[in-house]
Parts: structure tokens; C-alpha cells; sequence
């Protein structure tokens, strides 16, 4: 444990492994609106279509929105299928809020927060290249209004950010971060220049950015609680230039005294004293405290984190071993979410239920217990979300195109109201005026109304519809030239009202009807 590193321990190298290997592709970022939806009066948003292959038990799903991040994925040499960025999705898979970003940046981890007693949204966006490195990364925090809390946070003394892990308490954030460190490699197989892809749990202040705490992996001789890198079930790579990812650090959860996190490459969940840094218990792996049952082990895994009653979560991928850009070791297995029952008393692991879809899943991935006892998977490699319920009845089956992914998937109840106003646009066929109405996150919208005239100032209600998706069509009897439209609540109250709109001339670019 280390409050507030200085310069020690140099990074040797730009570069931070992902686990997302790579090879030649198309340059990150790039994408194509064919398979993505587009929106007439909202035309530079196109997030991905997500469907589902079964009948989804929408009745029986848990409470909420499904907050996914779609980016593309390297192994695949064709573009991103609409554009990537963080995706509220309700139980149609209808989109709610969409952020596009920018080219050659990924967004990830997506998920509501609570930053001073209020609900937040955060998630991460970064560099990772086609050669599946991550070269920066920086955690994004907005309220209810998607207003942005703070500016961007990035890590500090050479630490870089991943995209795995962003817990808020408080007004501060705790992160998974990894810095390149300089280290003799000769005893674990590897080069006496080496380097070694340290891993850390982070916190800063989300105000200031100030660096408060930080406990890394990597032993130095010195602080207690660090894991051996005999530990890791890889090797280092031949070429000394690449990083040793030894531990892959992917997930936090805070507890009392403590927290949890684990690491990847070692196959092990780990309880660490905040204070002292030690680690008070291992979980998997080479030396594990606890004798797991039959069923109970994981390998390559993700998202682990402690529940009630002794009760452990994890995403076990089974899968696989990163060679080199583009290559993966063998599977195990299948991937699964296991649900594993502590008992500190005899230290025993046992496996209390398992959700599977038969698929290899060679990385990331993310299990989130609900409530209710159903279980949300994100897979993580596969272009695939499910949820089951707790008796093992696959209830949702989302698929996104190819080639989108999205790290983890979660599912959380949300109210959304958009500092900006709703968006409209007009189109004329046939004599006849079409309106489009939609508002990026707001989640209070039940109907639209319509006012139309001749001109700004002698606009009047000429119809109304009930909200349909993400943009509502609302045909009119005749034709207008001056449009605006207004969202209503529940109750029928206004509760936004867009500007003043018109048919685009006939020489300005615009989408057809029909085009959404």
C-alpha cells in the first residue's frame, strides 16, 4: 500500500497490454451505419442494432435499463456496425441515451453510480490500438442531466486507467490502473531488461484529480500483501519491448476495511487490508485459502465480487491464454457466471449455481447478481447479453452485430433528464407533413404532441402520439411549415419542448422518410 506515488518506478515503454489482442484491421473507430439505427430527427446518432434470436420473457426481466459500452472487436478486421459509445437500452433494446465517440477511441463499463448521494452515470474512454495496447485512459462522470461532474479523470505518476474497474464513494473515485515498470525478468523465464505491466487499485479525488491512494500487485522487497508473480499462469514474452501482463488486474469491489479485487493471469480473487495493504485472503489460483468444490474453479476470470452470506460472484471466462496480437491460447471451457458460497469456518468453496450459454469467451465479461436473484451476464468477447433468472430460465438473449462488443452489461434502474431540449424534424410526402420526435435520455417521455403553423409565433396543437422508441413519427392530416414538439410525462404534464423546426429545402441534405 502507497499513499500518493512520486516518480518511482518509471514506465520504460508507452505501452499498456490490453486483453484485447489484435491484429491488421481497419483503423479503430471507423464504422458503418448499415445494421446501426439512424434517426431523422436526431441524424448524428447511429447506435448499433442489438436483437434477440428467442422470445424475450420482458414480463419477467429485472427492473431497469441495460447499460452497455459497444466497441469493436480487434480480431475482426471489418468496421464497428454503427458507432461506439455508452448505451442505455431498454427491455424492446430499444436505445434511450446514446454518446458517441470519437474515432480511435473505445468506451467501456458503463454503469450507474451514486456521486454525493445523487445517481450518476460513469464509464471509461481511452486509446487501444489495433495492436490491442492501451495507450491512455480517462474515467467520465455526468448527473442525472448529463451534465458533466468534474472534467475527465486520467491517472497520475505514470499510472494509466483501464477500462475494467470505476467505483464512486463519496467525491471520490477508485480505479484499476497499470503502469510499465522496468524489471529484471530472468527468474520467471523472460529478459533481464524486461518489463513488467504492474497492476493497481486506485483513488483520487474527483474533484482535484489528486492521486490519494495506491495499492499495487507487483512485490519490491519492501511492502507487505503484493502477489508473486510465480502466481501468474503466463510467461513473459520473448521480445523484452512487450510487457510482462503477469496480473491483469480487472475488478474492485469496496468493503468494510478493505476491498476485493482479482486478478486475470492468476486465477485468483484477492480480500486486501486497505491499512496494510496485506492480503487477507486468496480465492482460486495457486494458493488459494479456500479448497474449491467441483465446479467452483475459474480460470482467466472477471468481475468478481462478495455478496451476502458468504456469497461470491465471478465471471468465469475458461478462456484463454493471450499469446500475441490475434492469438489465443485454447479454451477450458465454456464461460460461465458461478455463484460460490464461502465458508470461513472449515475455508471450503462451493459452487451454488452456474449460467452458461455454451460459448468460449477468450475475454473480459461481467456477472451482476439483481435483487431478485436473477443473474445479468455480460460475455464479454461474444456479441452477447443474457439474463437468467435465479432458477436458470434464460429470460433475455441480446446479440449485437458484428463486429461490436460490449465489455460488461448491467442492468440498473435510471431517470434521465437532459439539461437540452427534445429534437425534432419535418418531412413533407404526398401533401402531407410527417414530424419526428425523439430526446437523447430522457426517460421520462410517455407522448409527444405536436404544435404546427404557418410561423413560429402561430403554432397550435395539430396531434399527438404515444412515445414508440427512441424516435416517434407522428403523420399529420395536412401540411405545415413550422414545427415544434413537446415531450409529456405520465400525467400529461410538458416536460420538454424542442426549438422551432421546418421542412429542410428541397436541395438540403436530409434522410428520407423511412430511412430510421
Amino acid at each position: 500500500m502507497k499513499r500518493a506515488l512520486s516518480g518511482a518506478a518509471a514506465a520504460t515503454a508507452l505501452l499498456a497490454v490490453s486483453a484485447v489482442p489484435a491484429s491488421a484491421a481497419a483503423p479503430v473507430g471507423a464504422y458503418t451505419i448499415k445494421g446501426a439505427w439512424s434517426y431523422v430527427s436526431a441524424p448524428k446518432l447511429h447506435p448499433p442494432k442489438l436483437h434477440t434470436d428467442r422470445p424475450t420473457a420482458s414480463a419477467q426481466l429485472s427492473p431497469g435499463y441495460l447499460f452497455v459500452s459497444n466497441f469493436k472487436n480487434l480480431l475482426y478486421s471489418k468496421p464497428l456496425t454503427g458507432e461506439g459509445g455508452p448505451l442505455i437500452l431498454d427491455s424492446r433494446l430499444q436505445p434511450v441515451w446514446f454518446d458517441p465517440i470519437g474515432t480511435n477511441t473505445f468506451a467501456n463499463n458503463l454503469r450507474v453510480q451514486t456521486y454525493q448521494g445523487k445517481p450518476a452515470l460513469s464509464w471509461w474512454e481511452g486509446i487501444i490500438t489495433n495492436t490491442g495496447a492501451t495507450t491512455s485512459g480517462s474515467l467520465y462522470v455526468v448527473d442525472q442531466h448529463y451534465r458533466p461532474i468534474g472534467k475527465p479523470l486520467s491517472g497520475a505518476d505514470g499510472w494509466i486507467i483501464t477500462q475494467h474497474e470505476a467505483l464512486i464513494q463519496g467525491h471520490d473515485a477508485w480505479v484499476t490502473a497499470v503502469k510499465n515498470e522496468p524489471m529484471d525478468l530472468s527468474a520467471y523465464g523472460g529478459s533481464p531488461t524486461g518489463t513488467l505491466l504492474n497492476s493497481a487499485v486506485q483513488e483520487y479525488d474527483l474533484h482535484t484529480g489528486a492521486l490519494l491512494y495506491t495499492w499495487d500487485a507487483a512485490p519490491d522487497g519492501i511492502q507487505p500483501g503484493h502477489i508473486p508473480l510465480s502466481d501468474s499462469y503466463t510467461k513473459p514474452a520473448p521480445n523484452p519491448a512487450m510487457p510482462w501482463d503477469a496480473y491483469h488486474i480487472n475488478a474492485i469491489q469496496l468493503v468494510r476495511g478493505g476491498f476485493i479485487t482479482t486478478m486475470r493471469n492468476t486465477w485468483s480473487a484477492y480480500d486486501v487490508d486497505l491499512k496494510s495493504g496485506a492480503t487477507v485472503w486468496t480465492l482460486g489460483g495457486k494458493h488459494s485459502k479456500f479448497a474449491l468444490s467441483a465446479g467452483a474453479q475459474f480460470e482467466w476470470e472477471h468481475d468478481v465480487e462478495m455478496h451476502s452470506g458468504g456469497i461470491v460472484t465471478v465471471f468465469d471466462d475458461n478462456c484463454c491464454a493471450i499469446l500475441g496480437p490475434g492469438q489465443l491460447g485454447p479454451p477450458n471451457g465454456s464461460a460461465r457466471a458461478l455463484v460460490i458460497k464461502l465458508n470461513n469456518g472449515n475455508h471450503t468453496a462451493s459452487l451454488v449455481s452456474q449460467y452458461s450459454r455454451g460459448i468460449d469467451v477468450g475475454f473480459q465479461g461481467n456477472a451482476q447478481l439483481q435483487p431478485n436473484g436473477d443473474m445479468v451476464v455480460g460475455w464479454g468477447s461474444q456479441p452477447l447479453i443474457s439474463e437468467f433468472s435465479k432458477s436458470g430460465k434464460l429470460l433475455l438473449d441480446a446479440v449485437f452485430p458484428s463486429p461490436d462488443l460490449s465489455y460488461r452489461a448491467y442492468v440498473a434502474k435510471w431517470v434521465g433528464t437532459p439539461f437540452f431540449p427534445p429534437t425534432g424534424a419535418a418531412r413533407n410526402h404526398n401533401g402531407r407533413s410527417t414530424v419526428y420526435a425523439s430526446w437523447d435520455g430522457a426517460t421520462q417521455v410517455v407522448a409527444w404532441r405536436v404544435l404546427a403553423g404557418a410561423g413560429a409565433r402561430q403554432l397550435r396543437v395539430v396531434a399527438g402520439r404515444s412515445k414508440t422508441g427512441f424516435e416517434t413519427s407522428i403523420a399529420l392530416s395536412t401540411r405545415y411549415k413550422t414545427f415544434k414538439v413537446q415531450a409529456l410525462d405520465a400525467k400529461g404534464h410538458v416536460i420538454g419542448t424542442s426549438k422551432a423546426f421546418a421542412v429542410p429545402r428541397p436541395n438540403a441534405k436530409q434522410n428520407p422518410p423511412g430511412f430510421y
